[in-house]
């Protein structure tokens, strides 16, 4: 793994960065090994809890391949079950602080996104992705089944659409992928640094308390009852009006000039 801090955009301040988490195992077409989703866990955690950071990416350095997903050869090496089953916390572990951090978090998919890692990228709150790549649930090819990312993908598409991926291990298009909701911006290749770049600019200059309060808001009330999950939003309308932040953006907007967020 990488870790990097970038300024968001030509010209902000130096105290609003974005923090690029980079896969970095080729050799291995960074493979989810325990040690890679350890190192992942643990700088998604330095990004959260540096105030300086507005937005977190997570990249690849391969050229072809954001992730082939959980690694193979753990599957079938000699260990004991009870070994093998010490280990399967890791991934939905992960899962829940990448749901949990309050900063936007974007998978930057500049390579396939296989198996597990179609998970992770299901997991982050944004996903841009280059034209080219290929997205899907081998697993079943391979005598397993994704049962661990299944509650994401059912999550992001529909129930048809979740079983063809993980009962047949097809491969999708970008295209496909962003008809069934997995994907939210498809980029030509050459254009997808730059699209970027964009995005995460655009993201930054939000309201980072907002945002935050926006994302607690959206996992708490995801899986509530209606009735309920207005409840919880109204209370949370409520909180935000406490704040200095939204009355400072109505103010800019309606003096045309950026806002200066506070973040309290």
């Amino acid at each position: 793994m990488n870790y990097r801090l970038e300024t968001t955009a030509p010209n902000t301040p130096d105290d609003v960065l974005a923090a690029f988490l980079t896969l970095d195992d080729p050799a291995r077409r960074n493979a989810l090994s325990d040690a890679l989703l350890d190192q992942l866990s643990a700088l998604l955690q330095q990004a959260a809890s540096d105030p300086r950071v507005r937005v977190i990416v997570l990249t690849s350095s391969h050229p072809r391949i954001f992730s082939a997903g959980g690694n193979l050869d753990a599957f079938a090496d000699d260990r004991a079950t009870i070994e093998k089953y010490a280990g399967l916390s890791r991934f939905p572990a992960l899962f829940r602080t990448l749901t949990g951090i309050d900063k936007p978090i974007v998978c930057a998919a500049n390579g396939d996104v296989l198996a597990g890692a179609l998970g992770i990228a299901l997991a982050c709150d944004l996903i841009i992705a280059k034209d080219s790549i290929r997205l899907g649930c081998p697993e079943i090819n391979v005598g397993a089944f994704p049962f661990m990312i299944s509650a994401l993908i059912f999550r992001a598409t529909g129930r048809l659409v979740a079983n063809e991926l993980m009962m047949t291990g097809r491969l999708i298009s970008t295209a496909e992928a962003a008809a069934a909701g997995l994907i939210n911006k498809v980029v030509p290749d050459d254009e997808f640094d730059d699209a970027l770049r964009r995005w995460i600019s655009e993201i930054a200059a939000k309201s980072p308390l907002l945002l935050g309060m926006g994302k607690r808001a959206l996992a708490a009330t995801r899986d509530l009852p209606l009735e309920s999950a207005l409840d919880y939003l109204q209370a949370q309308l409520a909180l935000a009006f406490t704040t200095d932040d939204l009355p400072e953006g109505v103010r800019a907007f309606k003096e045309k000039r950026p806002p200066q967020w506070r973040g309290r």
